[in-house]
């Protein structure tokens, strides 16, 4: 078919769509970059990596259903930018209500520990090589952030709570049914997340907790963190904390980072730490330097230098540069 008659017909559809969906958008983020490693695992040899980091797609919207009451939903889907391998999997995607009274969803989401993760301002250029967290939901070390030892889920099958804000102040609360197929019962909080967040007069500050001990098949783990930050003019410092119960293994880890703003420019310092019993201590920093050329558009430069000491007395020491660019629309 014609391409200018594909593109009349998709302009068609678009004119002729019904008014329900005139709340709705589409927006997504690409973020590709790429990294050079100097990695024990490759001999100490450089490797060359172009990576598509959390790049996305989605669609959300809502209805006006009246006396303050609206229908809200959201489909999010991760995209691979570097590769053919398209859609790489489902992001956050519900549907639900919100009102005066807060925001109710079912569906895939962002557990309320995560969320209270980010609200405490210390992920200075999220999904980048100094990205803080694991970014995975077995509690495995693996990702592509090397610097990363804190950690954070999306919930399959929630069903969650967020409150309006109240000075500043708001809570979030989330359960996750078991769905039990092997003939065992399973309850509606088989797994279950809460958070508690602030913001005011650039304070920003978090407490999450998530349990995850009764959900079937999954490993028993207990999650407990904190943060904080403060922004002054143009200098943001902060610090973040874990302790976790991992199937009986305990870990800890922590994270202190800064942020310095100068006209569309920013440089951000992180340093991170964490111990798992009697399995590996790590220890790394990362350095990165950001320019916006707007609200949606970024380039940056970012160095990651970690190091994992293992029980044994073996070590691995990875460093990672990268070159990055995002844009949201």
């Amino acid at each position: 078919m014609n391409k200018k008659l594909i593109a009349a017909a998709i302009v068609a559809a678009v004119v002729a769509a019904p008014a329900a969906f005139a709340d709705s958008v589409v927006y997504g983020r690409a973020h590709v970059s790429v990294d050079m490693n100097d990695e024990e695992s490759f001999g100490d040899k450089d490797n060359y990596e172009v990576n598509s980091r959390s790049s996305r797609l989605g669609f959300k919207g809502s209805e006006d259903l009246g006396n303050g009451l609206k229908a809200i939903y959201q489909f999010e889907f991760g995209i691979d930018v570097d590769d053919n391998a398209g859609i790489n999997g489902g992001r956050n995607t519900f549907v639900g209500l919100a009102g005066d009274w807060g925001t109710f969803l079912v569906g895939k989401h962002d557990t309320p520990q995560k969320v209270a993760f980010y609200a405490a301002g210390n992920e200075r250029l999220g999904d980048s090589i100094v990205d803080l967290n694991l970014r995975n939901c077995d509690f495995s070390r693996q990702g592509s952030a090397p610097i990363g030892v804190f950690h954070e889920c999306r919930a399959d099958n929630a069903i969650a709570y967020v409150s309006p804000s109240f000075g500043g102040f708001s809570v979030a609360g989330a359960v996750v049914p078991g769905e039990a197929t092997d003939g065992d019962s399973a309850d509606l909080n088989d797994a279950y997340s809460v958070g508690a967040m602030f913001s005011s007069n650039g304070l920003r500050a978090s407490v999450g907790y998530t349990d995850y001990n009764d959900l079937p098949g999954a490993t028993d783990v207990d999650v407990l963190q904190v943060g904080a930050s403060m922004t002054m003019n143009a200098f943001s410092i902060g610090a973040q904390y874990e302790t976790s119960d991992l199937d009986g293994t305990d870990y800890d880890a922590w994270a202190v980072t800064g942020k310095f703003t100068f006209g569309n420019n920013a440089v951000s310092v992180l340093y991170t730490d964490s111990d798992m019993e009697d399995t590996y201590d790590t220890s790394g920093w990362g350095l990165a330097a950001e320019h916006n050329f707007s609200k949606r558009t970024k380039v940056y430069a970012a160095y990651a230098s970690a190091e994992q000491d293992n029980e044994g007395g073996s070590s691995t020491d990875d460093d990672v540069f990268s070159l990055g660019m995002i844009h949201d629309f």
